[in-house]
């Protein structure tokens, strides 16, 4: 880590975060990170708060929220974590829900799959060879 007073460019931030300086410089485009000021050099310089967020940033996305779920976990956070925690609470709850939601879909996917494939001769079908493009899923119900 570094001091307050500190600053540090986009490449040395995100070798300290542990992501790409593409991310970093693209976070910053969309606003989710703002490097208030810029070397002599025009470069952008980012504090020692910024690595925070950038930090908040990367355990955010491994949770599996959306830039748009950080950046309403981020507007949250600047409240505090009495502020934050009811946030990532419901973002937390609203995730499971669809990732069993998901996992449902696809065992009944699953389902179908097993189902149609039960059906299927292990012999070539008569509809193949009839002078038409293959027939061979012809018989596939809809969902």
């Amino acid at each position: 880590m570094y001091p307050e007073t500190v600053s540090a460019t986009v490449k040395q931030v995100a070798e300290r975060v542990g992501m790409p300086s593409r991310t970093v410089r693209y976070y910053d485009r969309i606003g989710l990170v703002r490097a208030d000021t810029r070397s002599e050099a025009g470069y952008r310089l980012y504090s020692h708060e910024d690595e925070g967020r950038l930090l908040f940033i990367r355990s955010a996305k491994r949770l599996g929220f959306s830039l748009e779920e950080i950046r309403d976990l981020l507007a949250a956070a600047e409240g505090g974590c009495g502020a934050t925690v009811p946030q990532l609470h419901r973002l937390l709850d609203q995730k499971v829900q669809e990732i069993d939601a998901k996992i449902e879909e696809l065992a009944a996917f699953r389902d179908r799959l097993v189902a149609y494939r039960a059906g299927k001769a292990l012999t070539q079908p008569s509809c193949c060879g009839s002078g038409t493009f293959c027939g061979c899923l012809d018989d596939v119900p809809e969902p």
